[in-house]
C-alpha cells in the first residue's frame, strides 16, 4: 500500500483469476458496473482519521478523483459536472514525480505541454486548440493573473491537487481563455500528525530537499497547521542557465465546529533564477542548417543562443485565506481572499531567426524589463441547498472581485548575431536601444454570478449566468499619456446529465466565454471583448463501488471577434477573425485493484481559421491534431518482492504546425504554415515501499523520463521560435515520514 492510500481500507474480492489483459480491457470500458464486480476496489473510512469521504477541496483516495469544485464552485461529483473535468491528485503526481504545473497534465486529454519545450519558466499549455498568452491558472478559487513578462508559477509540491476544466468558463471565473481553465487546490492544515522530509539528485546536477509536516495544535483539534518547504538547484538543458527555488508555505486552519472553517494560506517564493526562456530558429532544430561548406549542421539540444548574463528571476509573496461557515442544512457562506506581490527582473538576449544575408547567423533581440505585480482578489460566495418538492437545488450566488497592477520598466533593443556553427559568446551589450518601454498596466474586474444545480431522478440541469464589468488601462510614463478600455459582459452556460444507477452518465452542455483584448488599431482605436462558445456532449462513467473515472466527449468551440492582421498595415491588427475547434477526447483513470494503477487518453483536435484576413484555412501554431498517453504502475503487496512499485507509460504528440510570416516586395502578408514532426516519449518509474524496515509510509524511488533519450522538436511558435523537447532525466527521490 502507498503512502498516499494510509487513511483507507482496500478490500478485494476475487471469484476467479483473471489475465491482466481482460482487467485492462474492462476497466477501459463502459460495460455496467456489475460486469466489473468480480475484482472490486472498495475504499472505506478509518476510524483513526476519520475520513468518511473525499471532499473537492482535500485529499482523494486513489488516482481517480470523484470529485471536483473547479467546474461549479460547489462540491460536485464528476458525474454530475456537465463539462469535462481532470483531476490530477497528490498521488499521480508522486508517481510521476512531476516539477512543474504543465508537467502534471502530461497524461490528461486534450492538453499540450510542449509550448516551450524543455524550459520550465511558465505553465503555458495549450488546451483545446487554444494556447494561452498568459497562463491561465486559478490556486484556490482566485486567479493568478500574469502580465507581460511577470508570470506566477507553483511548484506542484504544495499542491493537494491539479484540475482543467475543458472548454469556457466564464460563467464562473469572468475572462477566460477559451480552451479550459487551470485549478490548483494548495495543500492545507491536517488534524494528523505529518511529519515529511524529501531528498532529490538527478540529472543536469539536480539537488532538492523539502519537508512537510502539519497536525493538530490543541488536543480537540480547533487548531491546525502545515509547514510545507523546498529548496532546489539544477542546471538547465541549455547550457549557461541553472534554475534555483526556495520556497516556503506555512498554512494554519481555525475550526471551532464541524459547520465553521478558517484556513490561512501563504506562499513565499524566491527563485534567483528561473533557467533557459529562449527562441530557436526554424533552421537547425526542425530542419538542417546549410554551412558555408555545403554541408548541414543541427543545433544541439543544449544550444543557447542567448549570452551568459541572461537572467530571468521572480520573487513570489501571496498572504490569503479561504472562509466557510454553515449555519445550518441550507445556508454556507465562502470567502475566498488573496493579496500577491511579483517581483520580475527579465534581463534577455535571444535569438530572432537566421539572417537573410547569412544562413549561419542567428539575428538576436536585446530585452531588460523589470516588473512589479500586485494583485488582490476576493470571492464572496452563498450556497442554498434545499427542494421544492421532488426537485432538489444547490444554488450558489456570488460576486468577486480582482485588481491587478503592473508597474513596467523595461527597454528593448537589437544585439549583435551569433554564429549558429561556431558560436562565440560574450558580446552582451546593445547594438540599438529603442525607447523605454515604462508602462503603468491595470486590470480591474467586477463579477456578479448566479448558478443553480437542480437534481430530479436522475436527471441534473445545470444553469448560470455572470454579468462582468471590466476595466483595463496602459498608461506610458514616457509620454505621459495611455489609454483605457471599459467593457460589459454577459455569459451564461446550460448543462443536462442524466445520471444512471451503475454510474453511466451522459450529458449536454453549452457554455460561454469573453476575452479582452489589448492594443490599438491603426487608428488608435480600442478594441472590443473576443468571445467564445462551446456545444459539449459526452458520457461519463464514475461507479460508486470502486475508484474509476471514464469521460468521453465530443464538442465544437469557436472564437470569435478574434484579432486578425490589417491589410493596409502590416503591423497593426483589426477585429473580425474566427477560430473554430472541433474534437473529440477520451480519458479514464483507475485503481484497478489494489495493485495496478491505469491512465488513458486520446484527443483528437481539429482546429482553423475560419475567418481571417491572412491565415483562413490555416491551422493554428502548436496544436497536434492527434494526442495520446498510456501508463500503468503495480506494485508487489505479497512474495519478497512486496512493496515493489513498478510503472511505466507512453506520450504521443502528433504532429503540429508553426507559422512563417513574409511581407513581399509589394507589402503583401504571405503567412504559411509549416510542419513539425510529431514524437513519442517513454517514460519509467521504480519505487519501494521501506515500511518492512520499520519506516511505514517511507519510500526511495526513481523516475525516468525520455527513458530511450529521444531528440525532438517539442513544437515551433514562429519560424524563429522553435523549442527542443526535453531530454532523458532520471531523478532518485528518498521521502522519509516519522
Amino acid at each position: 500500500m502507498n503512502a498516499r492510500a494510509t487513511s483507507f481500507c482496500y478490500t478485494r474480492s476475487l471469484t476467479a483469476p483473471r489475465p491482466l489483459s481482460l482487467m485492462i480491457a474492462l476497466a477501459l470500458s463502459s460495460m455496467s458496473a456489475s460486469a466489473l464486480a468480480e475484482d472490486t476496489l472498495v475504499v472505506s473510512a478509518d476510524s483513526a482519521t476519520g475520513v468518511e469521504q473525499e471532499s473537492a477541496w482535500g485529499p482523494a483516495a486513489t488516482i481517480a478523483a470523484k470529485k471536483s469544485a473547479t467546474g461549479t464552485k460547489t462540491d460536485t461529483p464528476i458525474e454530475k459536472t456537465p463539462q469535462s473535468v481532470s483531476v490530477v491528485t497528490r498521488e499521480e503526481m508522486e508517481t510521476h514525480n512531476v516539477t512543474s504545473v504543465k508537467e502534471a497534465f502530461g497524461y490528461s486529454a486534450g492538453v499540450f505541454a510542449g509550448n516551450r519545450g524543455s524550459s520550465q519558466v511558465i505553465d503555458a499549455l495549450a488546451i483545446r486548440g487554444f494556447s494561452e498568452t498568459n497562463t491561465n491558472q486559478y490556486l484556490d478559487g482566485l486567479k493568478l493573473q500574469a502580465d507581460n513578462y511577470s508570470e506566477f508559477a507553483i511548484d506542484p509540491y504544495f499542491l493537494e491537487r491539479a484540475e482543467l476544466l475543458r472548454g469556457p468558463a466564464s460563467v464562473l471565473y469572468g475572462k477566460s481563455n477559451p480552451g479550459g481553465v487551470v485549478s490548483l487546490v494548495s495543500k492545507r492544515p491536517v488534524q494528523e500528525t505529518l511529519r515529511e522530509v524529501r531528498f532529490e539528485m538527478g540529472s543536469d546536477n539536480l539537488f532538492s530537499t523539502g519537508f512537510d509536516f502539519g497536525g493538530a495544535l490543541d488536543d480537540n483539534g480547533v487548531y491546525s497547521y502545515r509547514l510545507t518547504g523546498l529548496a532546489r538547484d539544477q542546471d538547465a538543458q541549455q547550457k549557461m542557465n541553472k534554475a534555483k527555488r526556495y520556497t516556503l508555505a506555512p498554512s494554519f486552519r481555525w475550526q471551532p465546529d464541524e459547520n465553521t472553517r478558517f484556513d490561512l494560506l501563504t506562499y513565499f517564493q524566491n527563485e534567483p533564477e528561473t533557467g533557459y526562456y529562449g527562441w530557436l530558429p526554424r533552421q537547425g532544430t526542425v530542419v538542417p542548417i546549410i554551412g558555408a561548406d555545403g554541408q548541414q549542421y543541427k543545433l544541439p539540444t543544449n544550444f543557447d543562443e542567448g549570452e551568459d548574463s541572461n537572467k530571468i528571476s521572480r520573487n513570489t509573496k501571496m498572504v490569503g485565506y479561504n472562509f466557510e461557515h454553515s449555519f445550518n442544512d441550507t445556508w454556507t457562506v465562502r470567502q475566498n481572499l488573496r493579496y500577491a506581490d511579483l517581483r520580475t527582473d527579465y534581463r534577455s538576449i535571444y535569438g530572432d531567426g537566421i539572417s537573410p544575408v547569412n544562413s549561419t547567423l542567428i539575428n538576436r533581440g536585446y530585452a531588460h524589463s523589470e516588473e512589479k505585480l500586485q494583485q488582490f482578489s476576493v470571492d464572496n460566495q452563498v450556497q442554498a441547498q434545499f427542494a421544492t418538492g421532488a426537485v432538489d437545488h444547490t444554488l450558489l450566488m456570488g460576486v468577486d472581485y480582482q485588481r491587478t497592477r503592473n508597474d513596467i520598466d523595461a527597454i528593448f533593443g537589437a544585439a549583435a548575431p551569433l554564429n549558429a556553427i561556431n558560436p562565440q559568446y560574450g558580446n552582451d551589450t546593445p547594438t540599438l536601444l529603442y525607447s523605454p518601454y515604462r508602462y503603468l498596466n491595470k486590470q480591474e474586474q467586477t463579477g456578479l454570478y448566479a448558478q443553480d444545480q437542480i437534481e430530479w431522478d436522475r436527471w441534473v440541469l445545470t444553469l448560470g449566468g455572470r454579468y462582468d464589468y471590466l476595466t483595463m488601462s496602459a498608461f506610458d510614463r514616457e509620454a505621459g499619456s495611455g489609454n483605457k478600455t471599459h467593457d460589459q459582459d454577459f455569459t451564461w452556460r446550460g448543462g443536462l446529465n442524466y445520471v444512471f444507477d451503475n454510474g453511466i452518465a451522459p450529458y449536454f452542455s453549452y457554455s460561454e466565454s469573453f476575452i479582452p483584448n489589448t492594443g490599438t488599431t491603426i487608428g488608435g482605436e480600442t478594441f472590443q471583448p473576443s468571445r467564445a462558445k462551446q456545444y459539449e456532449a459526452g458520457v461519463k462513467y464514475v461507479p460508486k463501488d470502486r475508484p474509476l473515472v471514464i469521460t468521453g466527449s465530443v464538442y465544437q468551440l469557436t472564437k470569435t471577434n478574434n484579432l486578425t492582421g490589417d491589410p493596409t498595415a502590416p503591423l497593426f491588427n483589426v477585429q473580425g477573425g474566427e477560430i473554430r475547434s472541433r474534437g473529440f477526447e477520451f480519458e479514464a483513470k483507475t485503481a484497478l485493484n489494489a495493485n495496478i494503477n491505469l491512465t488513458a487518453a486520446y484527443s483528437y483536435t481539429d482546429a482553423e481559421y475560419t475567418t481571417d484576413n491572412f491565415l483562413r484555412g490555416r491551422t493554428p501554431v502548436q496544436v497536434p491534431k492527434h494526442m495520446a498517453s498510456l501508463w500503468g504502475d503495480y506494485t508487489f503487496h505479497e512474495t519478497a518482492l512486496s512493496g515493489l512499485t513498478l510503472g511505466a507509460g507512453v506520450r504521443y504528440m502528433g504532429e503540429s504546425k508553426g507559422l512563417y510570416r513574409h511581407i513581399d516586395s509589394n507589402g503583401s502578408n504571405q503567412d504559411q504554415n509549416f510542419d513539425v514532426a510529431g514524437y513519442t516519449l517513454v517514460d519509467a518509474a521504480v519505487k519501494y515501499d521501506l515500511a518492512r524496515f520499520g519506516l511505514p509510509g517511507s519510500t526511495v524511488g526513481v523516475n525516468i523520463n525520455n527513458l530511450f533519450d529521444r531528440e525532438y522538436v517539442a513544437s515551433c511558435y514562429r519560424e524563429h521560435a522553435c523549442y527542443w523537447g526535453a531530454e532523458r532525466q532520471i531523478v532518485g527521490t528518498a521521502t522519509f515520514r516519522f
